[in-house]
């Protein structure tokens, strides 16, 4: 029989393998387990009455309501781009109001004309405007949002106003009542924007009329395209002295004068055909043009000018014919 000799160390180990657990999870601490919870006594105050919690800035315990989004987008106004002008909102519609006498320049007709090239239609009624649906312009909005645009030019002897008001609205082709700062919004931008477009046109025309000479003391002009995207001649010479050379030199083409308004510059001709041999003199052939009533219109831009000439059914000349006849008005005015 073989007996197994176990060294001392050996069965020491074994030894310890052989206990409970539960005694590897004392780590030394005070902790005794006990079979009730333990109890405390009260804090020693020394005397000191200890208050409550504050309530002040307790959070509310109160269930918040989602309501509808609300626009963040700051307001528009319109806009006094216009020389001595002034601008308003009267809770449905914007304005700016400006001197009579830059009619010429921002009327109805004009922005006839603006929404014709921007592709919007639209229907008139004496001095108002009212266009189909349109869209609004802006990048911010949400949905496909069109408006439908009342445009009105009012005025009297001492001030002109253009007005843009809202017709109707929809958004995503559902029909919807723009609130107050909605028409704000809307009718100043486009508002805004009819009017920029305008003083871009009339800027350009005073940069074509600034590029004569006029230290010479002769009269300059030239043939330009004017804010209303007519044909026109334009001169360095005043309203008063354009009118003054024009009744001179319109009768030796064969345009008399039949009825004068000189404060706004216009005048009604009557045309008579001028024989071939008269317009040779002049180095041009005859224009195309019939006989009957014309009209003259002369604009006014600080200290130059220039005029339109429109047949009897108020469309100012063009092409060939507008070429001739503001050519032969140039070598006259010129002598």
């Amino acid at each position: 029989m073989n007996k197994w000799l176990l060294p001392l160390t050996v069965l020491a180990t074994l030894t310890a393998c052989s206990t409970s657990n539960e005694s590897k999870q004392i780590a030394n601490d005070s902790y005794e387990k006990r079979g009730v919870i333990p109890v405390f006594t009260k804090l020693d105050t020394g005397g000191v009455t200890i208050l409550g919690q504050e309530n002040t800035y307790q959070l509310p315990t109160d269930v918040s309501v989602k309501t509808d989004a609300t626009d963040i987008r700051p307001p528009s106004a319109p806009m006094a781009i216009i020389g001595n002008s002034v601008t308003h909102f009267d809770g449905e519609r914007s304005s700016i109001i400006y001197p009579a006498e830059k009619k010429g320049v921002y009327n109805i007709q004009q922005v006839q004309r603006l929404l014709t090239e921007q592709g919007i239609p639209f229907s008139t009624s004496g001095n108002q405007v009212q266009t189909d649906w349109a869209k609004t312009g802006r990048a911010d909005e949400i949905g496909d949002v069109q408006a439908r645009y009342i445009i009105e030019e009012v005025g009297n002897s001492d001030s002109n106003a253009l007005v843009v008001a809202i017709a109707q609205m929809k958004r995503d082709e559902v029909i919807f009542t723009p609130a107050v700062k909605d028409k704000a919004r809307y009718t100043s931008d486009r508002l805004n924007q009819l009017v920029g477009e305008l003083n871009m046109a009339y800027r350009q025309q005073q940069q074509q009329v600034a590029t004569f000479d006029v230290a010479t003391g002769a009269i300059q002009s030239a043939i330009v395209t004017d804010a209303n995207q007519h044909t026109s001649l334009a001169m360095n010479i005043n309203f008063q002295q354009s009118w003054q050379k024009l009744q001179q030199a319109l009768p030796q083409l064969g345009f008399e004068f039949k009825e004068s308004t000189v404060g706004k510059g216009y005048a009604v001709l009557k045309y008579k055909p001028l024989d071939d041999t008269q317009w040779a003199r002049l180095g041009l052939t005859k224009p195309d043009l019939e006989k009957g009533e014309y009209s003259m219109q002369i604009s006014a831009y600080g200290n130059e000018s220039a005029v339109v000439i429109s047949d009897e059914d108020k469309f100012a000349l063009s092409g060939e014919n507008a070429q001739i006849l503001y050519q032969a008005l140039q070598k006259l005015l010129a002598n």
